[in-house]
C-alpha cells in the first residue's frame, strides 16, 4: 500500500538526509581531530561523547516536551538550525575548544530528533509508519555515508580536517530548508509514557549502554592501520549496511518486538564481541563486524520509533523524548566506560558493551513472554 501522504514523508528523509550528510563527516573526524591531531587521551574522547549523549538526554527531553506544547515543527526546524554550531569545530585551536563547539551543536541535534519523529508519526498511519521510519532511516544514514565518503577522500588527498567541517555547513542548511517545507508540526498532549512504554526506554537504556559512539571502531581501525582514511572507511562500511538495512527493515514483514530484539540488541551484542575477539587479526574483520553493527542499528533506529509511536499515538513528541532521553543515558555511562576501559585495552571495553547490549535483548524477550 503506498504512502498516503508520500510527499511530506519524503521531506523528512531528505531533510535528515542532509543533515547527515553534513554532520556525521564531523562524527567521523571527531576521533581523529582529538586523537591523532590534537594528541588528546583516548578517555578525553569518551567524555566528550559522554558529554554528547548525556547532556543530550536532557536536551531530548526537553524537545519531545516542547515539540508537544508549541509544536513539532517549531523545535525541529529550531534545532536543526542549530547543528550548524559543530561545522565550527573546523576552526577550533585544541581540543578543548572542539569539544565545546561540538557538543553545541550535537545537543541541538538532539533537542530537534524527537520533533522530527512526531512529525513522521502525524503524517503517517499506524500501518505506514515501520516503512515511514525505515525511510526516514535509509535516507538518514544513505547521508551519513555519502559524509563519510568525502572525508575519506579528503583525508587521503591530506585536506585540512578544518575545511572539511566547515564545509559542512552547506548540506546542514539545506537539511533545514526541507524541514521547514513540511506541512505537519501540530502540538500534542504532554505526558510521560505508561507501564508499557517504559520498557522501551529501559531496553534501549541498556542498548545505549553498549551503543558506543562508532569512533571507538574507527580508532581501533587506525591502531591496525594506523591511515586515517582506512579508519574512517569502518564507518562508511558501518553506514552503508544501516542504511540498507533501515530500508529493508521498514518494507519486511517482520514482528517489531522480535524484529527488534534478534536482529537489533542481540546482532550488536554478537558483533561488539566480535570487536574485542578479530580486531587484531586485520581490518577485513573490522570491516565485517562494522557491517553487522549496521544492520544492528538499523533494526533498533525502524522498530523503536515504531512501537513508540503506537504506545502512546496523543504525546508522541513527550514519549519520543523519552526514547531518545533512555537511549542517551546509555550513552552517556557507555561511553565513559568504554574511553576509560579503552585506555587499558580495546577488548575489555568492547566485551562491556557486549554484555550491555545483550541484557537490552533480554529485558525486550521477558516483555514478548509477557504478551
Amino acid at each position: 500500500m503506498p504512502l498516503r501522504n508520500k510527499e511530506e514523508v519524503l521531506k523528512i528523509s531528505f531533510s535528515a538526509f542532509f543533515a547527515d550528510l553534513g554532520y556525521q563527516a564531523a562524527v567521523g573526524s571527531l576521533p581523529i581531530l582529538l586523537v591523532v591531531f590534537f594528541h588528546a587521551p583516548v578517555f578525553i574522547y569518551g567524555i566528550t561523547e559522554a558529554l554528547n549523549y548525556g547532556g543530550g538526554s536532557l536536551i531530548s527531553l526537553l524537545g519531545g516536551y516542547m515539540a508537544d506544547r508549541v509544536g513539532s515543527k517549531i523545535v525541529a526546524v529550531t534545532g536543526n538550525a542549530l547543528i550548524i554550531i559543530l561545522s565550527f569545530t573546523g576552526l577550533a585551536q585544541n581540543y578543548l575548544e572542539a569539544v565545546i563547539l561540538f557538543v553545541a551543536g550535537w545537543w541541538s541535534r538532539n533537542f530537534r530528533t524527537p520533533a522530527r519523529r512526531a512529525m513522521l508519526a502525524e503524517v503517517t498511519s499506524d500501518e505506514e509508519r515501520k516503512e515511514a521510519y525505515g525511510i526516514l532511516h535509509a535516507l538518514d544514514i544513505g547521508g551519513a555515508m555519502l559524509a563519510v565518503t568525502y572525508l575519506t577522500l579528503a583525508l587521503y588527498f591530506n585536506i585540512w580536517i578544518g575545511y572539511i567541517l566547515l564545509f559542512t555547513l552547506i548540506p546542514l542548511t539545506v537539511s533545514t530548508m526541507l524541514l521547514y517545507l513540511v506541512k505537519a508540526g501540530k502540538k500534542g498532549i504532554p505526558k510521560r509514557p505508561g507501564k508499557t512504554a517504559l520498557f522501551l526506554v529501559v531496553s534501549t537504556m541498556f542498548f545505549g549502554f553498549s551503543q558506543y559512539s562508532f569512533g571507538f571502531p574507527i580508532l581501533t581501525a587506525y591502531g591496525v592501520s594506523h591511515k586515517t582514511y582506512l579508519a574512517t572507511i569502518t564507518y562508511g562500511v558501518f553506514l552503508g549496511f544501516s542504511s540498507l538495512f533501515g530500508y529493508v527493515f521498514g518494507k519486511a514483514k517482520l514482528q517489531s518486538y522480535k524484529g527488534l530484539a534478534f536482529l537489533g540488541y542481540l546482532l550488536a551484542s554478537i558483533a561488539t564481541l566480535g570487536f574485542a575477539i578479530l580486531s587484531s587479526h586485520g581490518l577485513l574483520f573490522i570491516y565485517l563486524l562494522s557491517a553487522l553493527m549496521g544492520i544492528a542499528v538499523a533494526s533498533t533506529e525502524t522498530f523503536e520509533p515504531t512501537i513508540m509511536s503506537k504506545l502512546s499515538p496523543q504525546g508522541t513528541g513527550s514519549s519520543m523524548g523519552a526514547l531518545s532521553f533512555g537511549r542517551s543515558i546509555g550513552l552517556l555511562v557507555g561511553n565513559s566506560l568504554m574511553g576509560f576501559l579503552y585506555q587499558i585495552s580495546y577488548s575489555y571495553a568492547y566485551i562491556f558493551a557486549a554484555i550491555m547490549s545483550f541484557i537490552a535483548f533480554i529485558i525486550v524477550i521477558i516483555k514478548v513472554r509477557e504478551s
